[in-house]
């Protein structure tokens, strides 16, 4: 009788795969976010490159990874605006745009573009693809973007028409953090 040696090689052990996300259309697929496709997942190379540019939008939320939410309209930012290592704004308007630095995009947690009721919101890529949001319901189209791993992942989200921008950012969860200016100590 023949018994296996110690040594013997055996197979290493697996290692746990991690989830993986449910399967959703690409930005090459989708030419509208409606109710019958309201998810669009960003490859990581679209995730990562240039800029995020939405077109319509009237107010912008963010909240990054460190939890520091602000809110921007055309009238101003309310909450903590997030620079980036150039010094420049993440996220913010630009022309009537309202525009995310891809670059920079490990910063951010989630986002919020809202738009006006009855006009589409558009969303440009650095590779040229594009697509729009639009509600059909007489609503402000408002698209929600999440940050999971190294893809963006952007949802056109169901909102009833007459809501106060202050409401539907609590609806989300968007508390602005109070924007404090860093001074010099004080010396005596």
């Amino acid at each position: 009788m023949v018994t296996p040696s110690v040594n013997a090689a055996s197979p290493p052990p697996s290692t746990p795969s991690t989830p993986q996300p449910f399967p959703a259309p690409t930005a090459e697929e989708v030419r509208v976010l409606d109710d019958e496709t309201p998810l669009v997942r960003l490859d990581p190379r679209q995730s990562a490159i240039g800029s995020l540019i939405v077109g319509g939008a009237t107010a912008i939320a963010w909240e990054t990874v460190e939890l520091v939410t602000g809110v921007a309209t055309a009238d101003g930012v309310d909450g903590t605006p997030v620079t980036t290592p150039g010094n420049r704004p993440l996220l913010g308007f630009d022309g009537g745009d309202a525009i995310l630095a891809l670059r920079h995009v490990h910063l951010i947690r989630r986002a919020l573009f809202v738009g006006t009721a009855g006009h589409p919101l558009t969303v440009q890529l650095f590779d040229g693809e594009s697509f729009a949001a639009a509600d059909d319901t007489g609503a402000p189209p408002v698209v929600s973007l999440l940050r999971i791993g190294s893809r963006l992942e952007l949802r056109l989200e169901p909102l009833p028409a007459e809501i106060p921008l202050q409401t539907l950012l609590q609806q989300f969860g968007f508390e602005p953090t109070p924007y404090v200016v860093a001074r010099e100590p004080r010396r005596r």
